[in-house]
């Protein structure tokens, strides 16, 4: 008697334990279906943490429109929801098509079931490149929207660029990484080769644009830490100069392949980084 006594004893702060760790689970942070009402804050990283005080995008505004809404991750920081709304309106001033919108993050931001490691902090957002051929100036309604998959302006197989590709995609890009309040833009490597040979002289927001495994149909922008979110811990700056170097080179040759196969196969096995301690009060 002694004995099972002493070991549920011993099992007692073991289930405690796991049971304190469930609020950090993706599947309690999608359930939510509303943010957390408050001053708006970006707490932890962009691959751990959350948001308060967030704000839904709109379905479809003046220049954009809302991709997967059946995903509830529309919402965001107010300063993102800003910039999408901001790049929307400069490239339609200067007659881009209008923007395909992905994910930005949950409504209280938090670590997602699917698709995402970063997206956490309501700081970061998909847009795509371009949009299907036959849609160029036609609007989209939302359901066909929800499985929409935009189309590649890289062949992943083949590493070079598809028919998608076009000088208003340069020009669309150049309008996000020209924003101040972006902190970095992750696209496909062959993207960033090719407007590394076409643009001369290199403006200074093409060092924004950093190569990145896939996003050949899609870039990810990301913002700094808006004003007043004291608990967001932004990325290391991005390194000085334009990033037409050695490094981009890296990306181009085998390794990035190898490197990510590598990185498929460690997956169960990778750590999540830790959620902040303040995101729990996000949950209540």
């Amino acid at each position: 008697m002694r004995r099972l006594l002493a070991s549920a004893l011993l099992l007692v702060p073991l289930a405690a334990g796991a049971a304190d760790l469930r609020w950090t689970y993706a599947s309690r942070w999608s359930a939510i279906r509303a943010p957390k009402r408050g001053p708006a804050r970006s707490i932890g990283a962009t691959n751990a943490g959350c948001v308060q005080g967030a704000v839904a995008l709109a379905q479809a505004g003046p220049g954009f429109e809302v991709m997967h809404l059946g995903r509830h991750r529309y919402f965001g920081h107010p300063a993102l929801v800003e910039f999408v709304r901001r790049v929307a309106a400069r490239a339609a001033a200067v007659q881009l098509p209008t923007l395909l919108i992905g994910d930005l993050a949950q409504p209280r931001g938090g670590p997602t079931p699917t698709d995402h490691g970063s997206h956490q902090s309501g700081l970061d957002v998909d847009i795509a490149y371009t949009r299907p051929i036959q849609m160029l100036q036609k609007p989209l309604p939302a359901e066909d929207r929800e499985g929409l998959q935009p189309p590649a302006v890289v062949d992943l197989a083949s590493g070079k660029l598809t028919a998608a590709w076009t000088p208003q995609v340069a020009d669309l890009l150049e309008i996000a990484a020209a924003d101040p309040a972006v902190d970095r833009i992750f696209v496909n490597a062959r993207v960033k080769h090719e407007l590394c040979a076409r643009i001369k002289p290199r403006p200074a927001w093409l060092g924004k644009l950093r190569p990145w495994w896939k996003h050949h149909d899609h870039f990810h922008v990301r913002l700094k830490c808006p004003p007043g979110s004291f608990d967001c811990r932004p990325q290391p700056p991005v390194p000085a100069g334009d990033g037409c170097d050695e490094t981009l080179e890296w990306w181009l040759g085998r390794e990035p392949r190898i490197a990510l196969a590598q990185r498929r196969a460690a997956g169960p096995r990778l750590a999540r980084a830790a959620l902040p301690k303040q995101c729990r009060q996000l949950l209540r």
